[in-house]
């Protein structure tokens, strides 16, 4: 087309239209964190200024600019909704944590006349109910005198757990014996628990406060997770273990926890509780 073409021409000129740049506002943003709450228990998010800096740089991602949007994307999307969750949710733990706990519990399988159904909550990666099966192991017990799962609320917890891949630092309080015997180390220098371990167990995504009334257990250790809730959160997550476990179950506490006296326990080792069978 010539110039004096160009200049004359009917055809319309196409005006590009620059995108519109949305200032973000996370003011209020205790109302996300106080949602969350409603949803997990967990507490105190809004003073924890790494955690909100991540749930608005995710939100972000996701083209929400406000506390309100933040808020109805949670309402209304539960993938969204999960993966905040999945921020919120600190999974710091090790094999053989709290060993003094899992060794009684070891001595409460060899003991004990039935097979048991046993319950870690929250599960995290795994690591406490793969270190249950590696000490029913070395003191030679059959795996099938449990049956063991794994709840978690982080799903990306829960697909690691499944995974079974750890690193030397999971692994540093573990028998080497155990760990050259049950696990594949890869070129990568992690190390891949041995199949017949994870098709012993089973790792769900689930909420504390979201479990059916008709789940029941003879054990359930749900360690280190008081921690993250208030008084009215404890009491309530105590109430739903109770209700969980069998006349005679045992509920195991993590050493941080701190619970109060409830009329259906009683505290028969440190950390150790039995639930009446009355």
């Amino acid at each position: 087309m010539g110039v004096f073409d160009w200049l004359f021409s009917t055809k319309p000129v196409e005006i590009l239209e620059s995108p519109i740049v949305r200032n973000p506002d996370f003011s209020n943003f205790k109302a996300v964190t106080d949602f969350i709450y409603e949803k997990s228990g967990i507490i105190d998010l809004d003073k924890r200024a790494l955690t909100s800096s991540r749930l608005q740089k995710h939100a972000l991602s996701q083209e929400l600019y406000t506390t309100n949007e933040f808020i109805q994307a949670m309402n209304n999307d539960n993938k969204f909704l999960q993966e905040v969750l999945n921020i919120a949710t600190v999974n710091e733990t090790f094999f053989m944590r709290e060993y003094n706990e899992l060794e009684w519990l070891i001595q409460y399988i060899k003991k004990s006349n039935k097979n048991l159904k046993i319950l870690s909550m929250p599960s995290s990666s795994g690591e406490e109910v793969y270190s249950i099966l590696l000490l029913m192991l070395q003191n030679n017990l059959d795996l099938n005198r449990i049956e063991i799962q794994g709840y978690d609320i982080n799903s990306d917890a829960v697909k690691n757990a499944q995974i079974g891949m750890y690193d030397e630092h999971s692994l540093h309080k573990i028998d080497a014996n155990l760990k050259n015997r049950y696990f594949d180390k890869n070129t990568s220098g992690t190390y891949e628990i041995m199949p017949m371990i994870k098709d012993a167990t089973k790792f769900e995504q689930k909420n504390i406060f979201d479990l059916p009334n008709n789940l029941k257990f003879d054990v359930i250790l749900s360690r280190n997770m008081f921690i993250y809730f208030d008084s009215e959160k404890r009491d309530k997550a105590l109430d739903i273990i109770v209700n969980a476990l069998n006349p005679e179950g045992i509920y195991i506490k993590g050493h941080a926890d701190y619970i109060k006296e409830h009329s259906e326990l009683t505290n028969i080792e440190y950390g150790v509780y039995q639930k009446n069978s009355f």
